[in-house]
């Protein structure tokens, strides 16, 4: 059962880091001439994404879960049409949005250093809290972004944070799975 938990959580760190570095390196590399654009592009991706999920829902199955998807499907298409109309108020969302991505990523990784990281074996563990903590700290910091009014340095400031970020969720990666004993290896023959 531990394994399979560890498992679940292997695929979502790796998943995490990989969308976290594409997205860090994204903003880093981005020009400032093109935010406007891409902020477009996006406000349209979301409602893309959001009708397709919507007439999935239509001609599925009816569970749960569809309902549920369905009434997310509704909150991304009312979000890109909201990109659409105030795409020139987007930066502070923007900073709202990776702020509070950055948040959730340094909860999450408290918590896998509390359960998973203390019970490896593994010296260092610990460490994660102190990561956790800068993530938060981070997260809160863009939250709140006092002093970015440039959108290019917006940009940089979430980039290098994603970028921390995935480094965060790769060494969580390593710190959480643990070491296989000779006692496990026993009780699987």
């Amino acid at each position: 059962m531990l394994f399979q938990t560890l498992d679940k959580l292997k695929r979502q760190s790796i998943l995490a880091a990989i969308l976290m570095m594409a997205f860090g390196i994204f903003m880093l590399i981005c020009p400032e001439n093109y935010i406007n654009a891409i902020v477009v592009t996006v406000g349209f991706v979301m409602i893309i994404f959001s009708i397709v999920r919507i007439l999935e829902f239509i001609t599925g199955k009816k569970a749960l879960i569809h309902y549920l998807i369905f009434t997310g499907s509704l909150v991304i298409a009312l979000f890109g049409i909201i990109i659409l109309i105030y795409n020139e108020d987007l930066l502070r969302a923007l900073g709202w949005l990776f702020g509070f991505v950055l948040v959730q990523d340094g909860v999450f990784t408290l918590l896998n250093a509390l359960i998973f990281a203390r019970r490896s074996s593994r010296r260092g563990w610990w460490i994660l809290l102190v990561l956790s903590a800068v993530l938060t700290a981070l997260g809160v910091l863009i939250f709140l972004n006092p002093w970015w009014d440039s959108p290019n340095l917006l940009m940089k400031v979430i980039g290098g944070a994603l970028l921390f970020s995935a480094c965060v969720s790769a060494l969580r990666l390593i710190w959480v799975w643990p070491f296989r004993s000779e006692e496990d290896h026993g009780d699987e023959r």
